[in-house]
C-alpha cells in the first residue's frame, strides 16, 4: 500500500490522462482521514496535492466519491475511469509452488497486502484451476509480471471482470446467433439484466481463447465482403484463359497416305 506524508492510501481512483483522487487514513494523524487529487509519473510514483482533511472516515469516503464524479462530470475533457485502487482488491493465485520468497514481485509501489498458503494444492475459481495459495495486492499486477511468476488472476479482480464483461457479450452474441446448444455453450441469457453472464466453470483463459476466435471470424467475414466478385463475361473469360493454358499442345493429326505410294 502506498504512503504519503504517514497516511496510507486506503481508495484511489486513476484516470486516463494520468490524474487521480486518493483516500488515506492515518490513526495517530490530528485529521485521520483525507483526500487528494495526485498526478501519476511515468515510473509509477504519484505527486499529491490538493488535501482534503477531516476526523470522520464516512465524511472522507463521500468526499473522495464526489472529487470522483466532480472531475469526470464538471470538466470539458470527460475522464474515464482505468484502474481502481483498494487494499485486498486484486487477487492473484500461484498455481505452481507454494508462495514463498522469490515466488512473487515485490514492487516498490505495489508491495502484497496479504499472502495466503493453502495445506495443499487445491481447486479455486469454482474449480477452473489449482493453486498452492494466493496473494492480495491494492494494484493490479501488469501481464509481464503475472507471467514470470507464473500467477494467474481472479476473475473477481476489477481489470479482468471489466474485460471478460465485453468477451461474454461478444461470445453470448456469437453463441445466440449458431443456436448453439445450451450444453456447449459458454454463456447463458440473463434476460432480466437483458445481457449475457459467464458460466461458473469456465476459466478467463477459456472465455479469451473464444472471444479470439470469434473476433478472427468476423474479421474473415468483413474481408469476404470487401472483396466484390468480377463480372460474369470476365469470370467467363478468365475460364476460358485457365483451360486453354492447362490442356496444352492438340496431338497432331494422321496425315492422308500419298497416292503414289500405294
Amino acid at each position: 500500500m502506498d504512503k504519503n506524508q504517514g497516511y496510507v492510501i486506503e481508495r484511489a481512483v486513476l484516470f486516463d490522462n494520468g490524474r487521480g483522487v486518493a483516500l488515506g487514513h492515518s490513526p495517530t494523524a490530528p485529521d485521520p482521514y483525507v483526500t487528494w487529487m495526485f498526478t501519476q509519473r511515468e515510473d509509477g510514483r504519484r505527486d499529491y496535492e490538493w488535501g482534503h482533511y477531516g476526523p470522520d472516515g464516512d465524511a472522507a469516503q463521500k468526499d473522495f466519491d464526489k472529487r470522483v464524479y466532480e472531475y469526470q462530470h464538471d470538466f470539458p475533457y470527460k475522464a474515464q475511469v482505468v484502474q481502481t485502487e483498494a487494499p485486498g482488491l486484486y487477487k492473484y493465485y500461484s498455481t505452481q509452488r507454494p508462495v514463498d520468497i522469490g515466488t512473487f514481485p515485490k514492487l516498490p509501489h505495489n508491495a502484497p497486502d496479504e499472502i495466503v498458503n493453502y495445506d495443499k494444492r487445491i481447486p479455486v475459481e469454482n474449480e477452473t484451476r489449482l493453486a498452492w495459495g494466493h496473494l492480495t495486492y491494492t494494484k493490479p499486477l501488469a501481464d509481464k509480471e503475472m507471467q514470470d511468476y507464473e500467477l494467474r488472476p481472479s476473475r473477481d479482480n476489477p481489470d479482468l471482470r471489466r474485460i471478460m464483461e465485453e468477451q461474454t457479450q461478444t461470445v453470448g452474441q456469437w453463441e445466440e446467433a449458431r443456436h448453439i446448444p445450451d450444453q456447449k455453450r459458454l454463456t447463458w441469457f440473463y434476460p432480466d439484466f437483458g445481457c449475457y453472464v459467464l458460466k461458473e466453470y469456465v476459466s478467463p483463459e477459456k472465455l479469451a481463447a473464444a472471444a479470439e476466435s470469434v473476433e478472427v471470424s468476423i474479421a474473415a467475414k468483413r474481408q469476404r465482403g470487401r472483396v466484390k466478385p468480377a463480372p460474369i463475361s470476365e469470370q467467363m473469360k478468365e475460364a476460358q484463359r485457365l483451360a486453354q493454358k492447362h490442356q496444352g499442345r492438340a496431338a497432331p493429326g494422321r496425315e492422308a497416305p500419298d497416292k503414289d505410294n500405294r
